[in-house]
């Protein structure tokens, strides 16, 4: 058997593996989400994930590095739905309002790892994730540039600075999604998710120019006089 062919028994184990370091990174969030980042121990951790201490460390290095991969487990699924969304979507403005409803619904379908991405702003998990964040989210952006690009050049899109359309297409749905996840807005995610994307549609669609009316035709000139010569 090729040496790059795992035995079952290795295949079995690091299923198991993978299991068990899921199932700590659910029981983390159960905490943090209960008790705070700054309140919740690794014992914690391990009564609510039935893991021993060895089996975290194993995985872990400490409660920082955990809620750091929880954190890139998080934006790693998020990006991924945005980006699939997107492969869905050639048509600008179905992909353009696929962007919103992502954003909103997976936000309504993991309220308590929203809420984690959200407020988290310890610097000892900034610390342990930065780099590895800072790649996701440029290979995210960099896909998402190129998509809208193709529209821009299309003539489906306005021209805009790259940066701004991150800001115009999703901080709306952003700000919504922070202020609903704290109870604080009356109208419900998919409620407001036909208004978002509708905005940010408006916001960014290029308005085809209109046809211009044809040309009169010009009337014939009449013939110009020719001179005699006697």
């Amino acid at each position: 058997m090729p040496a790059t062919v795992p035995s079952q028994g290795h295949s079995t184990r690091q299923l198991h593996s993978d299991r068990r370091r899921a199932a700590i990174l659910d029981a983390a969030l159960q905490c943090f989400t209960e008790q705070g980042f700054t309140a919740t121990t690794i014992d914690d951790v391990r009564r609510r994930s039935g893991a021993s201490v060895g089996s975290i460390y194993h995985h872990f290095a400490g409660k920082e590095q955990l809620a750091g991969a929880l954190y890139v487990a998080a934006l790693e699924g998020y990006h991924e739905g945005l980006l699939a969304a997107l492969r869905l979507h050639a048509d600008a403005e179905q992909g353009t309002r696929a962007m919103v409803r992502h954003h909103l619904r997976w936000v309504a379908a993991n309220p308590d790892l929203a809420r984690f991405l959200f407020d988290r702003h310890e610097s000892e998990v900034i610390a342990t994730t930065e780099s590895t964040v800072h790649e996701l989210n440029r290979a995210a952006f960099s896909q998402t540039a190129a998509w809208l690009k193709a529209h821009v050049e299309a003539g489906r899109i306005r021209r805009l600075p790259t940066d701004l359309y991150y800001v115009i297409l999703i901080g709306p749905s952003q700000e919504f999604a922070r202020h609903w996840l704290h109870g604080r807005m009356a109208s419900s995610i998919r409620r407001a998710e036909g208004h978002l994307a509708q905005a940010a549609w408006d916001a960014v669609a290029l308005a085809p120019q209109p046809p211009q009316p044809p040309q009169p035709p010009q009337p014939p000139q009449p013939p110009q006089p020719t001179s005699k010569r006697g």
